[in-house]
């Protein structure tokens, strides 16, 4: 069987310097997609600005890449730069030497063991934010915005798991508003041939300046309260004290602990990963399930059949509920592809030979809703992640990416979605509001809907057994 080469696969037209594929990318990236996938296969060769770019929609050959050949690749540099200019140099943001040291030092604190430390915490602000938001007394009905649901009580989460900070609405709306502007201005920034400096005038300069100072100034609060303190403080088992105690046990050269400014940093990283991207898997799922009460049943029973003695950690883990957050995110992962990757040598994988210097990308989306591996791949059916269910190619699946660059958080996010659903699903019965379904998705960053998904909550008759398993003891 022929290799097939990269470098001899008809490439589409481009127009002058590829300008025109970039335009139809940048205006529809899913649809974009899915049309080099029709046109040239599973290795969808194009020239863009004068740079070679591989589409690969092959999941052997992603895995492949990220996971035994993680060495030859490297982020693309400009893209880099950029998300530096909205987060500092973290986990996310940087390369080589720096981002290996920052990774030692930071992962540690999303072992197991710290993660259990974590769900107090989690649990807490949920309950503060299902009282504040949803109705209280048994029978009674609210309509709700189901994205600005998710988007209080996943701020709350994060705000509780990183600073021990009990938020207020009007401050979780504020911090949301501006990390999702920035994250528009980041989609905007990324297909610039440039990397906008401060001092430059670019579109959304002002706006990005005022967002990223008021982001800066939460988290510099918190910081600088630890650090000044003039007496130690009691121990918060939050995420900044464990960055903050962090440590590099194979430092040889350099700081052993994060500076300051990458505290600061990698608090901006876990803004992302513990609220925006765990509010857009929980939006989809509340629709979904809005859709599927048989499912809602089923979650039902599984919780009623726990066990006496399960506790919060035991319903996070809980096989069919995982299962409906993993068939979500199947559906409308919430990053529907990796950071651009760079080969940095000739490479062969599952096949496939990628010239040095070729930027690939590997969409998520497409390899999520390929039928070769999901049958029916736009029907909703949680069975496929359940112990038994027929395989699949290892990176036909990657919400979180794969590799040594997996999301650092991608754990943390799976209990705190797991938590947020098991209460939901204890305590209310939900439906769409009359003339509401799901709508179509759209790219900001995260995966969203383009429209509003109006569900109506209503409290169910109080279970003890439910209640009991699904708050913090």
């Amino acid at each position: 069987m022929n290799t097939p080469l990269l470098a001899e696969t008809k490439p589409l037209a481009t127009g002058p310097f590829g300008l025109p594929l970039l335009s139809f990318i940048q205006r529809d990236p899913l649809g974009a997609a899915s049309h080099f996938q029709r046109e040239l296969g599973d290795v969808a060769n194009l020239r863009i600005l004068f740079r070679r770019v591989c589409y690969l929609f092959n999941p052997e050959a992603a895995r492949e890449l990220l996971v035994d050949h993680a060495d030859d690749l490297c982020k693309e540099k400009r893209l880099l730069k950029m998300f530096q200019t909205f987060q500092g140099s973290n986990v996310l943001t940087t390369e080589g030497a720096v981002w290996e040291r920052q990774r030692r030092i930071v992962t540690p604190g999303f072992s197991a063991k710290r993660l259990l430390g974590y769900m107090e915490l989690m649990s807490a602000a949920i309950d503060a934010c299902i009282a504040a938001e949803l109705p209280s007394v048994e029978g009674d009905t609210a309509e709700i915005d189901v994205d600005a649901l998710t988007t209080r009580i996943t701020m709350d989460v994060i705000l509780r798991t990183l600073f021990s900070h009990v938020t207020t609405r009007e401050e979780a709306a504020d911090t949301s508003v501006a990390i999702r502007a920035l994250s528009k201005q980041s989609m905007r920034e990324a297909y610039w041939p440039f990397v906008a400096r401060r001092w430059l005038p670019f579109p959304g300069r002002a706006e990005k300046q005022k967002h990223l100072s008021k982001i800066d100034t939460l988290i510099d609060r918190h910081i600088n309260a630890r650090l000044n303190a003039e007496q130690p403080h009691e121990l918060k088992q939050d995420i900044l004290d464990m960055l903050l105690a962090a440590r590099d046990d194979q430092a040889s050269s350099g700081n052993a602990t994060l500076t300051s400014q990458e505290v600061r940093a990698n608090c901006h990283v876990l803004f992302g990963a513990g609220f925006d991207t765990a509010a857009s898997a929980l939006t989809w799922w509340i629709g979904l399930m809005a859709m599927h009460p048989e499912v809602v049943s089923r979650l039902r029973m599984e919780l009623e059949t726990a066990g006496s003695d399960s506790t919060i950690e035991t319903i996070a883990r809980l096989p069919f509920l995982n299962a409906t957050l993993k068939e979500t995110m199947r559906l409308y992962p919430p990053s529907t592809a990796l950071i651009t990757r760079v080969a940095q040598r000739n490479l062969q994988v599952a096949g496939i030979l990628i010239p040095k210097r070729t930027l690939v990308a590997i969409p998520i989306w497409h390899l999520h809703h390929d039928s070769r591996w999901f049958p029916e791949p736009m029907v909703f059916r949680p069975e496929r992640f359940l112990p038994g269910a027929p395989g699949f190619p290892r990176g036909a699946y990657m919400p979180f990416g794969a590799g040594p660059h997996v999301c650092l958080g991608q754990h943390f996010a799976s209990i705190e979605m797991a938590l947020i659903a098991a209460r939901l699903i204890a305590e209310f019965d939900f439906e769409f509001a009359d003339g509401q379904s799901l709508p179509q998705p759209y790219v900001d960053l995260v995966l969203k809907p383009k429209t509003r998904i109006r569900v109506r909550f209503q409290r169910r008759r109080a279970s003890p057994t439910l209640q009991a398993r699904t708050r913090p003891r």
